[in-house]
């Protein structure tokens, strides 16, 4: 049986604190302001054992209206929910509140509890029941169990306990996505540092682990676990955790922020949602209202932008833009609520549907938002390659559609059986992304060959900087590789050419060449600075240029160093004659007698031998590498 939070919820003074000691023994009212003014200004927690073996942990939420956004960030990550209703009072205007928020905050299952049952006869209880049952008409609770129980007298606390241990038998969250938790509490303890507690949501947590402190996105390891008091040494989600952060000081960390995975969130301003007013809220949303946005343990001030309407009125659903006024660490899907901003009530929630929303609008904004909204992962991600234009690696492209890493696989296959996308080692590219880019790649080698119209092509490493900088280099040669496959790109060593490109040699260039080599050969080993050479050829020098690093491709021309350049015939020349003199090693000094140059020469073929692996050097003598 898995573990389950459950968020004790209600109308301030229904009995929440009163029912949490019944049941579990611990008084969840910690601040002297909450003894001395007898209701709960902060969240709650007290562990619970249920019959089967199941382990609990109560949340007790705040219930007086001022303080509901506490209560909105003691549900992030709860499982089920006990409604509580007073037996005197009936339902409430919090109760109402309290049900719609757990709502909007995605609970699916839960029990209410009708307490003080001791100071109500049958007929007020049937009233009350009553009540409840109108309440919870066409919500999560339509249909859960309905117990009355006292607090003071124990009635109906083991009924109570039965039903909530059968609440375990729901599936738990999915096990493979990353850690998460939202923090709802952080303090400091002597002799270990900062503490911050909060319901683990997702994934698991161990001695030693890494996480990311959101939204700054600092890294910190996990010094030690507890569970309500007790050291563990790793915790899974459903459970409440305090973790000791090695690293971190208290200012670092404040309650709203969520410890994750590294890389698992995404951090933004801005956000496209669904989002949905209640059916009795008390307001309708106009075209750029500003609302308090409530999402896991944070609160911010949002200013929300209606696409397509002017108003959005109670029981509707549309879709928004959010701009936020500090930054958010989410994913895609995560669920969230709104309050009017003044007064401030609860008026609706939803989802959020894309984290990088960009500038798209119109019908494509709005067919893309209708895919996510409906859940279709396979049309996320063809959607998130599509608008991304440019290969993406499995990080980033769950991160942009929404998705857990694990789920990307099959999904992928499928879209690339499909013909939908391409895989360029472990990067996904849209096939539309990828003729995008093959035009992209076509401009760029058309605008080279006019400009070196004697080169065979462009080095590859300045194609894939200018083409997509800052992808792996992998990834590049495989998108390369596909161009060569579909549209003819030449790849020849480390150069790239459109299809039929040939050097372009007019006869005035041809006569430049001849002039060059004819020199180099005639220098031998000891060639001019090359910028000298260019000066000879006056108005020509650019064209010369031209020349220079063709024959330089070509291989005719080797560089010494970035000063000058001298003919392969020469260098090859001299390679032989010290094989032949010094088969087994030899000096600079050696090598400058031999071939009857000067040191500053002697030592610039040398260097080029070292660079070019022809020769070791060990101490002040070379060895040839190779025979």
């Amino acid at each position: 049986m898995r573990p389950l939070v459950i968020a004790v919820a209600g109308h301030v003074d229904h009995g929440k604190t009163a029912l949490t000691r019944a049941l579990t023994g611990v008084d969840t009212d910690r601040l002297a302001e909450e003894k001395r003014r007898g209701l709960t200004i902060e969240v709650g927690f007290a562990p619970l054992s249920l019959p089967g073996g199941v382990e609990a942990s109560l949340v007790d939420v705040p219930g007086h209206e001022k303080f509901l956004r506490n209560m909105a960030a003691g549900v992030a990550g709860v499982d089920a929910a006990l409604l509580t209703v007073a037996a005197d009072d009936g339902v409430m205007p919090q109760t109402r509140e309290h049900l719609g928020i757990l709502s909007l905050l995605g609970v699916d299952e839960g029990v209410v509890a009708i307490t003080k049952a001791d100071l109500a006869g049958p007929a007020r209880l049937a009233q009350v029941s009553a009540q409840v049952a109108e309440l919870v008409r066409g919500t999560f609770l339509e249909g859960a169990p309905v117990l009355p129980v006292s607090a003071a007298t124990g009635a109906g606390l083991e009924a109570l306990r039965t039903a909530l241990a059968g609440l375990a038998a729901a599936p738990g969250p999915d096990p493979s996505l990353p850690f998460r938790m939202e923090v709802d509490r952080v303090f400091s303890v002597d002799g270990f540092g900062t503490v911050c507690t909060g319901t683990i949501s997702a994934g698991a947590l161990a001695e030693g682990d890494t996480v990311a402190l959101y939204p700054a996105g600092r890294e910190a390891r996990v010094r030690r676990l507890e569970r309500h008091g007790a050291a563990v040494p790793s915790l899974s989600a459903g459970h409440r955790a305090a973790v000791n952060l090695a690293g971190v000081e208290r200012r670092e960390v404040q309650k709203g922020d969520t410890l994750a995975a590294p890389g698992s969130l995404t951090v933004t301003g801005q956000a496209l949602v669904s989002l949905t007013l209640l059916p009795d809220s008390p307001y309708s949303l106009k075209h750029s209202t500003q609302l308090h946005f409530h999402h896991g343990a944070r609160s911010l001030l949002c200013r929300c932008t209606l696409l397509g309407r002017e108003t959005l009125r109670p029981g509707e659903t549309g879709y928004a833009r959010l701009t936020l006024a500090a930054p958010l660490a989410a994913r895609a899907g995560d669920p969230f609520v709104v309050r009017f901003f003044s007064p401030v009530t609860t008026v609706g929630g939803g989802r959020l549907l894309d984290l990088a929303p960009g500038g798209r609008s119109g019908p494509e904004l709005t067919a893309a938002l209708n895919v996510r909204a409906a859940g279709d992962r396979e049309q996320a991600v063809e959607d998130a390659l599509r608008r991304a234009g440019e290969p993406l690696s499995p990080d980033q492209l769950a991160r942009r559609a929404g998705l857990p890493p694990e789920a990307l696989p099959p999904i992928l296959d499928a879209l690339e059986a499909k013909g939908i996308l391409v895989r360029l080692g472990e990067f996904a590219l849209s096939r539309a992304g990828a003729e995008e880019l093959w035009v992209r790649c076509r401009g760029l080698l058309e605008d080279f060959h006019r400009r070196a119209p004697l080169l065979p092509g462009m080095a590859l490493a300045q194609l894939r900087r200018e083409l997509l900088p800052g992808l792996p280099a992998g990834a590049a040669d495989a998108l390369l590789a596909l161009f060569a496959r579909e549209h003819g790109l030449r790849l020849e060593g480390r150069t790239a050419a459109l299809p039929g490109f040939t050097p372009h040699w007019t006869p005035a260039l041809q006569a430049i060449r001849g002039r060059i080599l004819e020199g180099y050969t005639a220098d031998g080993l000891c060639p001019a600075p090359t910028e000298q050479v260019l000066r000879a050829f006056g108005r020509e020098a650019p064209a010369a240029r031209q020349v220079l690093k063709a024959l330089t491709a070509e291989g005719l021309l080797l560089p010494l160093s970035g000063e000058y350049l001298v003919s392969r015939e020469a260098f090859d020349a001299a390679l032989r004659k010290l094989r032949r003199a010094f088969p087994r090693g030899f000096t600079l000094a050696q090598a400058r007698d031999t071939l009857g140059v000067s040191r500053r020469y002697a030592l610039l073929l040398l260097e080029c031998c070292d660079g070019a692996g022809l020769t070791r050097r060990e101490g002040d003598r070379r060895q040839f590498v190779t025979a």
